[in-house]
């Protein structure tokens, strides 16, 4: 029986290279944990203490709460915990950890808003051949038919739209609802600890059924991806990723870390990406210049061809000579089919007009000559040609052109 979790799904959806790297393999991350991971599970023990405590009637002060915190942190602690973020020390985050301890202690104490019934509690759903596992921060009964989920979390808040398609706690809601034949309703709550605040939401029968469904395609098309070995790396927080040494958006970055700052600039991969990088600027900065250079030619184009044409009109010319090429005055006029590529909707309106005549055998498709031909026509439908006319604007242009002179030897 395949096992899935909503961490799982998630890290394929996030980055399907990185889940064939963390599950198909045996390959070890590079980084084990981070301090923001570290911080925040040090947190849940400590809550996890309380609330067992209270099960057995005991409840602990703040203090003992910071001492519980204080001796667990030091435990665990390894050197080798990254902190991501350089402008913080260790100490930092352990402070962080202890306002979220006290966040939370100060809003719910007595703490008894409801009645707890597991910690950590695992939960197992079993959908034809595969299982979903997962466990629950803290599991409670407000009143009879209700149930709650707590999750703690110590990074940033949550909005609301977001938590009501959340779906780590709708899955585990699928699980209370099947294990606890009274629970009509579960509320789940996310404790944002490091601000103090919550969230709250729920979820209906169907959109439990709905959200059945979307895991199972998930899982479908992770299926899919094994059977034809395709994960694709996706950058997409990254920072958090401990298989960089095997991905090949990640891999030089990873060489360089490895490599002392004095030989940075020595890799070849470096020199090569700076050589680019500084010609693609070079472009860039090529394009701009041209641009600007256009607009302003473009500028003077208009005001001298401007003159020309005033020019024209007084002497009665079309062509000026400048020398070995001549400006050429081209005179046009007639109508402005509509076109499929400009004007979709007028271009149909016009081709529905003409199939429900008698000339579209003439003119079989929107060609301009022939349109122009139809349009001459004295026995033309003098109502077809007004509703033609309505789609097809005639206009009078002028242009000019520079063509080598054509001299008289």
């Amino acid at each position: 029986m395949k096992q899935f979790s909503h961490s799982k799904l998630q890290v394929y959806e996030r980055c399907p290279l990185q889940y064939k790297l963390q599950y198909l393999t045996n390959l070890k991350p590079e980084r084990e944990d981070t301090i923001e991971a570290f911080m925040g599970s040090r947190v849940h023990d400590t809550l996890e203490l309380l609330y067992r405590d209270l099960q057995k009637t005991k409840l602990n002060s703040l203090e003992e709460l910071f001492k519980f915190y204080e001796d667990i942190w030091l435990v665990e602690w390894m050197d080798d915990i990254v902190i991501n973020n350089k402008a913080f020390k260790k100490e930092h985050y352990f402070d962080s950890g202890k306002k979220c301890i006290r966040n939370y202690y100060e809003k719910y104490q007595p703490f008894n808003q409801d009645h707890s019934i597991a910690m950590e509690k695992k939960i197992k759903l079993k959908w034809g051949e595969y299982e979903i596992i997962g466990y629950i921060d803290r599991l409670a009964r407000e009143e009879r038919g209700v149930y709650v989920i707590h999750d703690y979390k110590t990074g940033g808040m949550m909005e609301q739209e977001y938590a009501d398609k959340d779906r780590q706690l709708a899955l585990y809601s699928i699980a209370v609802k099947q294990n606890f034949k009274e629970a009509k309703e579960v509320k789940l709550i996310w404790h944002f600890v490091a601000v103090g605040e919550d969230v709250v939401s729920r979820r209906t029968n169907a959109q439990l059924q709905d959200l059945k469904k979307d895991i199972l395609k998930t899982i479908r098309t992770i299926e899919e991806a094994e059977k034809n070995d395709c994960f694709p790396a996706i950058e997409n927080k990254c920072e958090w990723c401990g298989y960089w040494k095997y991905c090949p958006k990640k891999k030089h970055l990873f060489m360089l870390e490895k490599i002392p700052k004095n030989k940075y600039l020595k890799d070849s991969g470096v020199k090569l990406a700076v050589k680019y990088i500084d010609l693609a600027n070079q472009k860039s900065e090529a394009n701009r210049i041209a641009r600007e250079v256009v607009v302003k030619i473009n500028s003077e184009m208009e005001k001298v061809e401007d003159a020309i044409l005033q020019y024209a009109k007084k002497h009665k010319s079309d062509v000026l000579h400048g020398g070995e090429y001549e400006v050429n005055i081209n005179r046009s006029e007639g109508y402005a089919f509509p076109l499929k590529s400009s004007d979709m909707e007028k271009y149909v309106a016009l081709e529905q007009l003409l199939l429900e005549s008698k000339y579209w055998s003439s003119v079989s498709q929107i060609a301009t000559g022939k349109l122009e031909n139809l349009l001459d026509d004295d026995q033309l439908d003098p109502k077809l040609k007004k509703k033609i006319l309505k789609l097809a604007e005639y206009r009078k242009e002028i242009k000019l052109s520079v063509r080598k002179s054509k001299t008289i030897e």
